[in-house]
């Protein structure tokens, strides 16, 4: 048994987590795709401004 350290093994670069938030946002956009094109809301949105139909226009 050597009592020599172990050589670190090499330290993740910028490459590696660029490559996971690419991998991460490409999931996200064709998960909110997918919503989008299957139907996603049944409603839609409804603003604060859509309550009064009298309100200042500007």
């Amino acid at each position: 048994m050597s009592t020599e350290p172990r050589p670190r093994p090499p330290a993740r670069d910028r490459g590696h987590r660029a490559t996971i938030l690419a991998a991460l946002l490409l999931a996200a956009s064709a998960a909110t795709l997918a919503y989008v094109l299957l139907g996603g809301p049944d409603e839609p949105v409804k603003l604060p401004a859509d309550d009064h139909p009298n309100a200042a226009q500007g």
